[in-house]
């Protein structure tokens, strides 16, 4: 029978298991032969191909598709509190491209906004801060703090997706279709200020960094990063109207701030740093506080957000407009469906799933 070796690389990462750690549960199929039949260089046999879809958990047609794996389609940048370990970020990032892969096919039958912001790079004159300042103005957004992020966002063609199950240190990556439509990923677990300082940070790289990658090779990852953590800083808290509010900044008052701007107090305090509100010492100490009063891990009050839409909006307009049952909708994603609740009904995987991200 012939496969596409890349989908079945694909299911194995999406699932977390090695080449070793796959074949030992199986009857049919070696190590040896295996590891040939994912470099195509032998055909897999139909019992071969029905055991690997029962272990992997993916319909048969899943391995017929076309597509390409992570890697081979782009790089992702994605915010990592620290270094995930490797086959903590193999899995992720296979976990990326079946969501590439499953809005590709969503957004064949159902049209979005399209994306409709501009791309600007980071040089010279035209900083992050700067650039961060310009799309607020483009975006029309007025004085004080961004209300509806998300919203904003998705009436400008850039779909939120929050992933369920992420490891802890994954906060979020853009990938993107090959339509072009932009997909902001996000941990579902995080609190909302940290998902809100996400998305402006990914918009960054979506507007001033994937576009021009492969233009400016000099940067380094450690660039790339800072400028986005400058953009999402200005974008979300603009210098000129916060500034007046960060001098004589005091722990008491950082709870008033995060109200008001909608972010986390760790940030306010940078915030007030950058600018030149507050000295070095001033900052050891607030951000002490944050640790003394347990708020440097996880702040107390989390800041209100509102729920991404244009997936919801997609799913609706298959099963009431084109009438598909969640049976054909499985079909037509080549999906099973634990996968369909949890890519594309954004319900939690059960705790007996040993495939959960």
């Amino acid at each position: 029978m012939t496969i596409n070796p890349r989908m079945l690389i694909l299911a194995r990462e999406a699932r977390g298991l090695s080449q070793a750690e796959l074949t030992k549960t199986l009857i049919t199929i070696s190590q040896a032969t295996y590891s040939r039949i994912e470099k195509g260089i032998v055909e897999i046999q139909e019992n071969q191909l029905n055991e690997l879809s029962k272990h992997l958990d993916f319909p048969v047609s899943f391995f017929n598709r076309e597509g390409k794996i992570p890697g081979s389609y782009q790089e992702y940048f994605y915010r990592k509190r620290q270094t995930l370990p490797k086959k903590q970020q193999i899995k992720l990032e296979a976990t990326f491209d079946l969501i590439r892969m499953f809005c590709e096919d969503l957004l064949e039958s159902v049209d979005i906004p399209d994306f409709s912001l501009p791309e600007i790079e980071i040089e010279h004159t035209n900083t992050a801060e700067v650039i961060a300042n310009k799309v607020r103005r483009y975006l029309g957004i007025e004085r004080g703090p961004i209300a509806n992020l998300i919203e904003l966002l998705e009436r400008n063609g850039v779909m939120i997706f929050l992933l369920q199950n992420a490891p802890d240190k994954f906060d979020g990556t853009t990938v993107i279709t090959k339509s072009g439509t932009r997909v902001i990923v996000l941990n579902e677990n995080m609190p909302n200020y940290r998902k809100r300082f996400t998305i402006s940070h990914e918009l960054c790289h979506i507007l001033c960094h994937i576009p021009f990658t492969s233009e400016n090779p000099f940067k380094t990852d450690a660039d790339i990063e800072k400028e986005a953590d400058t953009f999402a800083s200005e974008f979300l808290m603009p210098s000129d109207q916060i500034r007046n509010e960060l001098y004589r900044l005091t722990y008491a008052k950082l709870t008033d701030i995060k109200g008001y701007w909608k972010v986390s107090k760790s940030s306010i305090i940078y915030r007030a740093h950058k600018l030149g509100c507050i000295d070095m010492n001033r900052f050891i100490y607030l951000m002490t506080e944050l640790s003394r009063y347990n708020e440097r891990k996880v702040e107390k009050n989390d800041v209100p957000m509102e729920d991404p839409q244009l997936l919801r909006l997609i799913t609706d307009t298959f099963h009431k407009s084109l009438g598909f049952t969640d049976e054909e909708f499985m079909s037509a994603l080549t999906i099973n469906k634990d996968d369909f609740d949890f890519f594309i009904l954004n319900k939690k995987r059960s705790t007996k799933m040993r495939i959960a991200v």
